[in-house]
């Protein structure tokens, strides 16, 4: 009963190893950050997409002889939305 028991700790590290652990771990935040922004943009993007679809198919509802061109300018948007999502998302990503 008189033993010490040896108790397990971490090996010591130089400030250089620390210092690159640290930068690491704030690089990966980073990163972490960078990809749940993305992530949501996209998530809204797509809702406003699908928003922009409901109201199409109403618009065409009401009024069908201006289907082709409610069908033009909805997919304009939706390229522009999408456009705008990779150009936010090549920013971010580097």
């Amino acid at each position: 009963m008189g033993e010490i028991m040896r108790r397990q700790s971490l090996p010591l590290m130089s400030r250089r190893a620390q210092s690159a652990l640290v930068a690491m771990a704030e690089e990966t935040q980073i990163e972490q950050a960078g990809t749940r922004a993305i992530s949501a943009v996209a998530e809204v993007a797509m809702s406003e997409v699908a928003y922009l679809k409901r109201t199409q198919g109403e618009l065409e509802k009401a009024c069908p002889d201006a289907s082709e061109a409610l069908a033009l300018i909805a997919h304009s948007a939706a390229m522009a939305i999408a456009r705008s999502v990779n150009r936010f998302g090549q920013e971010i990503g580097g």
